[in-house]
């Protein structure tokens, strides 16, 4: 009998670390095997968190890392993560390659919780039967939680709690820094998108949050209503708008804007207050939102508010660069790659 007790009691200690379950965003309760050493993202938000965390597990990737959004990823990120295999995802109108996800053998699947992408995103997880957690991080505010959690689901605690406490410091500062401007005194700004800079978001909607979470007053005023965003404006709009800056997208609308006839008549041109967005190796605000935008609405308070933000915007980029992709940026660096 004592020997019949032992094999139990081994048996379900092997059993306890074959297995461990989670509870996710929506209350689910997911049980996933042990170890976990192949993961996979739904979107790039997610597969960037994982990278950031631990690279090793991802098994695929969801779009090329090099693309207009994106830059200088053979510079600033692993081999490992640029020869991954693109495997696609759920989101924008994009839709992952099932067979390819299922051959790859994920122990589990991190999907992003995002009304506008949940329905798809469930029936296609249903299909394939695989384990999936679902993070919410439409609001960045939930980075510091989200990096905690997946630190516990992939036994990388130390270092996602690292990343979490920058990025809640960050998130501190900018809230302290925020409630300090008047809402009277607080910068019209419009967020440029396209190739024409005739493309933009509401001031409701994930896409335009860095820009509200550094205290921008954003001029286009609606709710978004679509996961892709981008809506369409005349220039008559933008000019009733009249922002005070103007954040752009697009290198190749950055380069005409100021030669633009048109566009000059803007006060925000005039006065050269027009910035575009850093894009290595993650575009830090937007296409995807992921949590490049934390460093982001710093860079754009200070765009924003010059003589008003505290911080020295190059030390945050350095200190933010040095933990998070383990890149030490030389005063060189931080003006070829972020033009500060």
């Amino acid at each position: 009998m004592r020997f019949t007790l032992a094999f139990l009691l081994m048996f379900v200690s092997l059993f306890a670390n074959e297995a461990r379950t989670f509870v996710d965003i929506s209350g689910k309760s997911i049980t996933l095997p042990e170890p976990i050493t192949r993961i996979y993202g739904s979107a790039p938000p997610i597969s960037f968190m994982i990278y950031v965390i631990d690279d090793a597990p991802l098994i695929g990737v969801n779009f090329p890392q090099t693309n207009q959004d994106n830059a200088n990823g053979d510079t600033f990120l692993s081999k490992h993560f640029m020869s991954l295999p693109i495997l696609g995802g759920w989101h924008g109108n994009n839709t992952p390659n099932l067979e390819a996800i299922i051959a790859a053998k994920p122990d589990v699947i991190i999907t992003w919780d995002t009304p506008l992408l949940n329905e798809k995103t469930a029936k296609d997880i249903a299909r394939i039967n695989i384990p999936a957690l679902k993070v919410n991080i439409d609001d960045s505010r939930n980075y510091p939680e989200v990096f905690r959690y997946l630190g516990k689901v992939m036994h990388k605690e130390e270092r996602a709690n690292a990343l979490a406490s920058m990025a809640q410091t960050y998130l501190d500062e900018l809230k302290t820094f925020v409630a300090s401007v008047p809402l009277s005194e607080r910068t019209k700004v419009y967020y440029a998108e396209g190739s024409f800079g005739l493309q933009t978001e509401c001031d409701v909607s994930f896409h335009s949050e860095p820009l509200m979470l550094a205290g921008g007053n954003l001029v286009h005023k609606c709710v978004q209503n679509s996961v892709i965003g981008m809506q369409e404006v005349s220039f008559e709009q933008v000019l009733s708008y009249e922002p005070e800056v103007i954040i752009v997208q697009s290198p190749a609308f950055y380069k005409t804007i100021f030669e633009d006839k048109k566009w000059a008549l803007l006060k925000a041109v005039q006065a050269k207050h027009v910035y575009l967005i850093p894009k290595s190796p993650f575009n830090w605000t937007d296409r995807p939102p992921s949590f490049m935008r934390i460093i982001g609405a710093h860079w754009i308070a200070s765009k924003l508010y010059p003589t008003r933000y505290p911080y020295k915007i190059q030390e945050k980029v350095r200190a933010f660069y040095q933990l998070f992709f383990g890149v030490s940026l030389s005063d060189k660096e931080l003006k070829t790659y972020f033009d500060l």
